[in-house]
């Protein structure tokens, strides 16, 4: 009778185990891969969006209007880096061509005039036929694709899901730093 109270209570824990594990977000295969940044390393987007406990995606521009929200957005990383935020930029030149070709140019705009910290990356499209993976991930996760520069997305890497915040949201608002707690305070 022991014995096979043992076997159940190691297959209840099996199943248990793989339920979890079933809900639990996967890394898309187009994830599987390390982009450039600006600072001339590489990152994979995989490992660096599973390191975080909440992943703030921002589709930047150097020449935009909204360009100085990157001092918000810094700010914001400093805040919250701690507690497991990593703030994500990855330049395009999808809405009015306001990225710079030459990566030297970008790399200057966030970190000289700046003080951009979090990671960059090399300028990308989301709106092209091979648009930038992790750009891709949060605008399906949000049911959201961004319609201007600087379009915010706060993903949960636990369960895949993702919030879409516009351009015209500034980086110490209210919703969005709702929106990035509630995760970052999650058991």
């Amino acid at each position: 009778m022991n014995a096979v109270r043992q076997f159940f209570l190691m297959v209840l824990a099996w199943g248990c185990a793989s339920l979890g594990n079933a809900t639990a977000w996967q890394c898309p295969d187009s994830l599987n891969a390390s982009r450039p940044t600006l600072e001339a390393g590489e990152l994979n987007l995989c490992d660096t969006v599973k390191s975080a406990k909440a992943v703030l995606v921002v589709n930047t521009a150097s020449m935009c209007g909204f360009t100085p929200q990157f001092e918000g957005l810094e700010a914001l990383y400093q805040e919250f880096k701690d507690q497991g935020l990593l703030v994500m930029g990855v330049p395009t030149a999808d809405f009015g061509g306001q990225e710079y070709e030459d990566a030297e140019k970008t790399s200057k705009v966030c970190h000289a005039n700046y003080g951009v910290s979090f990671p960059m990356f090399r300028k990308a499209c989301i709106r092209c036929d091979n648009p930038d993976p992790l750009l891709a991930l949060v605008a399906k996760a949000s049911d959201t694709k961004p319609k201007w520069n600087f379009y915010k997305y706060v993903f949960n890497p636990r369960t895949g899901e993702a919030e879409s915040f516009s351009s015209m949201t500034k980086p110490d608002a209210d919703s969005l730093r709702k929106a990035i707690t509630a995760i970052l305070n999650e058991e």
